[in-house]
This record gives structure tokens, sequence and C-alpha cells, in this order.
């Protein structure tokens, strides 16, 4: 047993009354722990057409130049452009907060992947496990969006559990502040499913509650 999921899937996160969503997703074509060279390409292929069925019109890599040779990811620009995916490679390391260079590239694609998502569009992240570095862009996008930063991380883990595990990236996206517009759709959303002083109340603690409203669903396609 290798912990590693079954097959690919994508983790939607909820984005409150917007209609666009966020998707979290492993690494496309390398779902599997050692996957044979061989089934490499029909895997990506497989994987970029799960992408392509849910509906993202925007897939954002985080792994970095060197992960993706070793993996074998050359073909995955090709692969999304013949779905008509647009494709932002945001190199980010897994283990360290993040580098001046990763913050001015996210500056030039924060305001048009939110500007995605609040037209109703759909933007996958993946990094190779689709939870560390996957998650805390998503939590950002988020942000981005107009979440407090707790409602972030807990729309995240949510969708993803087991993500933003490490205390710095808890403290990264802690420390971003919200756009103030659209603050009203993708925040009261989740005030209002609950109805209770409880749910206001763990917006401001961090405590996610187990009787908090369902924020996130699973896409999987099936084989």
């Amino acid at each position: 047993m290798t912990g590693d999921p079954p097959g690919f899937a994508l983790a939607i996160c909820g984005c409150g009354r917007g209609r666009g969503q966020i998707a979290i997703a492993a690494c496309p074509g390398r779902s599997c722990a050692r996957p044979l060279a061989a089934a490499g390409d029909r895997q990506l292929e497989r994987d970029t057409a799960t992408i392509a069925r849910w509906g993202a019109q925007v897939l954002v890599t985080l792994l970095d130049s060197l992960e993706l040779a070793r993996l074998r990811l050359q073909a995955l620009p090709a692969q999304l452009a013949s779905h008509r995916i647009s494709w932002h490679h945001l190199p980010l390391d897994s283990r360290q907060a993040p580098s001046p260079s990763f913050e001015h590239s996210w500056r030039g694609v924060a305001a048009q992947l939110a500007g995605v998502v609040r037209d109703g569009g759909r933007v996958a992240i993946h990094c190779r496990d689709g939870r560390t570095r996957a998650g805390m862009v998503a939590a950002l996008l988020l942000v981005e969006l107009g979440c407090a930063p707790q409602d972030a991380i807990n729309r995240v883990r949510a969708a993803r559990p087991g993500s933003l595990d490490l205390p710095l990236q808890e403290d990264y996206i802690r420390a971003q502040t919200p756009t103030p517009r659209s603050a009203d759709i993708y925040q009261l959303d989740l005030l209002e499913a609950g109805g209770a002083a409880a749910q206001l109340e763990s917006l401001h603690t961090g405590v996610t509650l187990p009787a908090a409203p369902p924020v996130a669903a699973r896409y999987a396609l099936q084989r």
C-alpha cells in the first residue's frame, strides 16, 4: 500500500454564492506513486480529459521545471491546448513559504483567475500530491475572491482533508488580506447556510465545526 489515491480526482472547493468553482488535484498522469513509463502518456491523456470534462477553463501547475521533466509531463501544455484549457506555470517549493519570484508571478495572474471564477468559470490547481502546494494556492485564490483567510483554509480542508498541514502554509494564508470586492458574495453564503452563531464563531476562532454545512464536493471520472 502506497497511501496514494486509487485514481485521479478533483476536489472541489466551495465558493459561496458564486457560480464558479476551484478544483484541487494531484499531478495529472502521475496519480500513482510509481507509474509505468509506457503508461504515462495514456494516463496523462485520461487525466487531462477528466479536467476538461469537469469544465476547467484554466489549469495552474505548481511543479517546477525539474519536476515536470522527471515526471515526463512535457506534453501537458499541448494536451491542455487540445481541450482549449489555458495553462499557467507557477513553480512553488513544497516545503517553504512562497518566494518573491512566486509572489511576483502570482500577482500577475491572481486577478485573471479570480475573474474566471467570478464569471462562473472553473479553475483547476495541481501540484504533486494535491494537498501541499495546490491547497495553499487554492486558499490564496479564495482570499483573492474575498474570503477571510480562515474561511479559505476551512473550505480547502473540507475539499481536500490533509491540506495546509504545515504551520508556515497556514501562517502565510492568515497573513493575506481579502480583496474587498466580492467579500459579501464569498463569505456571507457560509454564514447563511449555517444559520447559527456558532458558524460565525468558527470563522473568527478558526474552529472547523463537524456540523458545518458542506462546502465541497468531489468529482471523479468513473472508469
